[in-house]
């Protein structure tokens, strides 16, 4: 009994080190698991200066000028036969007081704010060379059209598309999904169709079955198509949204052509909110400068039976520090026609004389890590 004892100690013993190195692989391995997982995000804050016609002016150190503040989360697991799984987990930031944004549950209702949520993007997914099927809160079709890709601004800073291309809130509907929608089921063409992609979604309000008139209110069906190949990139989209109170449609078309350091562009878009709607055209441009560059958009809207017609002019200009730092500035004016004062400059005050404009500037800092 002795001896099997002392021989018992003595492999325990000579086992100690495989042991270890068996703990230490294990370590290592779920290391390597963890760090597949990517952290990212993006801070962006300056100073803003906004005037109305009949309104004071306010000054506010604001967030996002030239890029939309971010946190979040994202994977990719590889699982074999060329089938893969995803998810991404993106959350709004206000670097000015460090809050986070609003979101919408059912597509109708504005919920959240103040504490961080994922509302920018909540999605897990799978993908192959058939394409990628997303469910979550995701970019609808749409909205995609009116990013920095297709307009010189996207939709931050006092020269954004979103002041002439977002729909007007009328007649008790409160659009929730000109950018985004909850409850979605995506699908996107795969990357190998000859410079063709596009995307399909629909998206549901979660209504109960026997809620009557209000049974698809937040119910969204939208679709994208474009062709991207050398210098040229355009693309077609639409969606709906369902509402008792009038359905909303968002149809836009953006093109956009490369000639030497300027990048051309062209947007065209139409929001239908019930029986009203707004028609924007907007031709402007991307154009390097060295380490930086200029940027410049000019807009107008024609209404129908809401608001009034206005257009915008704004001018930029982004220096690029390194691949995550730039500095930036800008400056915008909206001018409303006839006796209209809807459309203004950023948010921080409105027009209340007839007929009147707007103007702002901004400078600031962006950083992306």
């Amino acid at each position: 009994m002795k001896r099997n004892t002392q021989s018992t100690r003595r492999v325990q013993t000579l086992l100690r080190p495989v042991f270890a190195l068996a703990a230490l692989t294990s370590l290592t391995g779920l290391a390597q698991a963890q760090a597949t997982v990517e952290v990212f995000g993006l801070l962006d804050v300056g100073y803003l200066y906004t005037s109305a016609s009949g309104s004071g002016s306010v000054s506010s150190l604001n967030p996002d000028g030239n890029s939309s503040s971010r946190l979040g989360f994202r994977s990719t697991e590889d699982l074999g036969g060329g089938l893969k799984a995803n998810f991404w987990l993106e959350a709004a930031v206000s670097p000015d007081n460090g809050s986070g944004g609003a979101t919408s549950t059912n597509n109708k209702d504005s919920v959240g704010g103040g504490g961080l949520t994922f509302g920018r993007r909540a999605t897990v997914g799978l993908l192959g060379n058939w394409g990628e099927v997303r469910l979550g809160r995701d970019y609808t079709p749409s909205f995609n059209n009116l990013t920095v890709a297709m307009h010189p601004f996207g939709t931050n800073g006092v020269g954004n598309a979103g002041q002439l291309f977002y729909p007007v809130n009328t007649g008790g509907t409160t659009v929730r999904t000109n950018v985004r929608a909850s409850n979605s089921i995506g699908y996107l063409l795969p990357s190998n169709l000859g410079g063709i992609y596009g995307q399909v979604m629909y998206a549901m309000g979660e209504q109960a079955s026997d809620a009557g008139a209000t049974v698809d209110d937040g119910n969204y069906l939208g679709a994208r198509i474009g062709y991207k190949a050398g210098l040229l990139d355009l693309a077609l989209a639409s969606g709906t949204t369902k509402y008792a109170t009038g359905d909303f449609t968002q149809t836009n078309f953006a093109i956009n052509y490369q000639v030497g350091p300027a990048k051309l562009m062209y947007l065209w878009g139409k929001n239908e909110v019930g029986v009203t709607k707004t028609t924007a055209n907007m031709i402007g441009t991307q154009w390097k400068v060295g380490a930086g560059e200029i940027r410049f958009a000019y807009t107008t809207l024609k209404a129908d039976a809401v608001a009034n017609d206005a257009s915008q002019w704004a001018i930029g200009y982004v220096h690029n520090l390194s691949k995550r730092t730039a500095l930036y500035t800008n400056y915008s004016q909206v001018r409303n026609d006839g006796v209209g004062t809807k459309f203004t400059v950023g948010a921080g005050n409105a027009v209340t004389t007839a007929g009147g404009s707007s103007t702002g500037y901004e400078f600031g800092i962006r950083h992306s890590f």
